[in-house]
Parts: C-alpha cells; sequence; structure tokens
C-alpha cells in the first residue's frame, strides 16, 4: 500500500470500547496501512504532543491532559478521523474543533452516513463495514490532497455584489471564500443529491 504523507488524528468513544472495539482497531489498523502519521488515544501516543510547558500546567490533572492532548492532537493533524458508531458527546466536541480549524473529518459510523445529517464542507461521512473501510478511507485521503491543494482564481464583483456576499457571508460566519464555497456545494447537492462534497 503506498503512503499518504500525511498526519492523522483518528478517536472513537471510550464508553463504546466495550462494545465496538473490534470496530475502532479495524479503523485503526487500516489507517496505519495507508503509513499515515498516526496520532490516538487508541494508538496511545497522543499524550507525546503536549509541550512540557502545558504538562507542567496541567499536572496532576489526567483528565486536562487527556483533553489538551486530543485539541492539540487535531490542531498538528492535517486530517481527523473519528469512529462514531457510538455516540457521544465528547466526540461531538472534537468534531466541532476539527471543523473550526478547518480540518478534513471523516466520522464512521456501523450503523449511518452522518455527512447525510450534518452538511458542512470539511465533513465526511461513511457508513462502513470491513469489506467497505480501506476504499472509503482511501476516497477520504484523496479528499484530504484535493482540499490541501486548493487552487486559487481571482474574481471580480460589481459593487452591490460585494457587499451582499460580505453581509451574508458575516450572517453565516465564515469569511467571503468560504461562503462562496457553500454556495457552490449547495448548488452541486441540488444539482445532484447523491454528489460527494469536495
Amino acid at each position: 500500500m503506498y503512503g499518504v504523507y500525511m498526519r492523522i488524528f483518528y478517536t472513537a468513544s471510550y464508553y463504546g470500547k466495550q462494545a465496538y472495539q473490534e470496530q475502532y482497531d479495524l479503523v485503526r489498523a487500516t489507517i496505519k496501512e495507508f503509513n499515515a502519521d498516526l496520532i490516538s488515544p487508541e494508538e496511545g501516543n497522543y499524550l507525546d504532543v503536549i509541550d512540557p510547558k502545558t504538562r507542567k500546567r496541567l499536572e496532576g490533572n489526567p483528565e486536562l491532559i487527556h483533553y489538551e492532548a486530543i485539541r492539540q492532537g487535531i490542531h498538528l493533524a492535517d486530517a481527523v478521523i473519528i469512529e462514531a458508531t457510538h455516540e457521544d458527546i465528547q466526540l461531538g466536541h472534537e468534531i466541532t474543533l476539527a471543523l473550526m480549524e478547518k480540518k478534513p473529518m471523516l466520522v464512521l459510523s456501523t450503523k449511518e452516513d452522518f455527512s447525510k445529517k450534518i452538511i458542512h464542507e470539511y465533513l465526511f461521512g461513511a457508513r462502513y463495514a470491513k469489506e467497505t473501510v480501506k476504499g472509503i478511507l482511501q476516497d477520504f485521503f484523496a479528499k484530504v490532497r484535493e482540499i490541501r491543494h486548493a487552487r486559487r482564481f481571482n474574481m471580480f464583483l460589481y459593487p452591490a455584489q460585494a457587499e451582499y456576499v460580505e453581509k451574508a457571508s458575516q450572517k453565516q460566519g465564515m469569511n467571503m471564500s468560504e461562503y462562496i464555497r457553500h454556495l457552490i456545494n449547495l448548488d452541486r447537492r441540488a444539482s445532484d443529491p447523491g454528489e460527494t462534497r469536495s
């Protein structure tokens, strides 16, 4: 298998470990087949991302160290993968952290495709099985490469158009470029509901 040459943060629900550890391990092992630089609580190496100054400041509070390591792991990653078959609020928070940092995010579940419920340009989802997980990951890594190599182009707008885009983007909590990409993605989905986001 070829290498993807990117850093991936991978996590899953602690509370789902008893029921879903086999799935968590399958996803982790499959990510590793792509030779990604993997940071993960499931891998046991996620605490390594905490700098000594922060570790000293949080000394004696293992829960804060745990959550800071997750936050920093997401920050350092090129992309984030979450196994969310067992839903919990902490995973939702971690998804939000990744999306706020504009990290491409793959949410996997054996039960449903979360991207059908949560529409965001950086969130991709899939319902997977043992037979499909490798292909899903390969497609996601291709999307991450595409996002990392986005193309720039210049666009001229009439003053009234620019003013509208500026106000509308602010209302949505986006910059103008993000808002225009958002509109394009909405149009693409309306044109072809089965089309995946890129």
